[in-house]
């Protein structure tokens, strides 16, 4: 049961595997089909998805030092008025001494 748990831990943390819409498994990385969990996991103990594991670490490790860490800039946040929102607020009123019924309009500002 301990097995299971981490064997399928395992297939939520790849960033390679996919289940399509057949109900097949698609990796990402080498672009081949499986028909089954335990074949995509024989393809990722291989040779050719080991390969292409090394040739992408590689080709991120020969990026990442051409990009310098770019600067974060604080953005203002503009206030504006929402659309759709009313500038006003309507408000029913009853005088209880007469019983005449009023429309109180207060802006929103």
């Amino acid at each position: 049961m301990n097995y299971l748990r981490v064997f399928l831990f395992c297939f939520f943390q790849d960033p390679y595997f996919m289940k399509n819409h057949l109900g097949s498994y698609e990796c990402k990385l080498c672009l081949t089909l499986h028909n089954n969990e335990g074949s995509y996991l024989a393809h990722t103990q291989g040779k050719k998805h080991q390969t292409n594991l090394a040739r992408r670490a590689a080709k991120e490790a020969k990026e990442a030092p051409a990009q310098p860490a770019p600067e974060k800039v604080k953005v203002e946040v503009k206030k504006f008025v929402k659309i759709g929102r009313p500038g006003y607020k309507v408000t029913k009123q009853r005088d209880s001494e007469v019983g005449q019924q009023s429309l109180l309009f207060q802006r929103n500002v």
